[in-house]
């Protein structure tokens, strides 16, 4: 094979552009004979890429399926932080929802007493005071009244 020939193949190699036919051309040039020293790199890379039997430790797979059974654990462990993570964002959001109502709740019933308080009248005078209680015991007696009728006429 020509040296310009060669190093045409050997780029487009490199580059990925060969067909099979060209590979295997390569692999028996560079498995096959004596290559010139400047192509030593390259005899080098196939024998080392084509190298028929490559020794496979006895080990391997015990070492592979251990590798395996790692990655699932911390696949499953992942999961229940994903879950732990979302189950306690969930509940969190339910507890500041809480808070909240409560608070909201809180004000608004503090609003009402405050209210109530503001409708009653403090009064200082006591002849003010003594007018206060006689309209508030008349109406209680009014609505006493009216209550004792109603009995009177369903019991007749």
């Amino acid at each position: 094979m020509e040296s310009n020939e060669l190093k045409k193949l050997v780029e487009r190699f490199y580059e990925g552009q060969t067909t099979e036919q060209e590979e295997q051309l390569l692999q028996h040039y560079f498995l096959d004979g004596d290559v010139p020293p400047e192509w030593a790199v390259e005899q080098q890379l196939f024998k080392q890429l084509y190298q028929a039997d490559v020794p496979v430790p006895e080990y391997l797979e015990r070492q592979l399926s251990q590798q395996i059974d790692g990655w699932n654990k911390i696949e499953k462990l992942s999961e229940r932080k994903a879950r732990t993570f979302t189950l306690r964002w969930i509940v969190g959001v339910a507890a500041g929802l809480l808070l909240l109502f409560s608070v909201a709740l809180l004000v608004h019933f503090q609003q009402k007493e405050d209210e109530i308080a503001a409708q009653r009248e403090i009064v200082n005078n006591p002849q003010d005071a003594y007018a206060e209680t006689e309209k508030a015991l008349l109406k209680f007696s009014n609505t006493i009244n009216k209550g004792l009728k109603q009995v009177e006429n369903e019991t007749r």
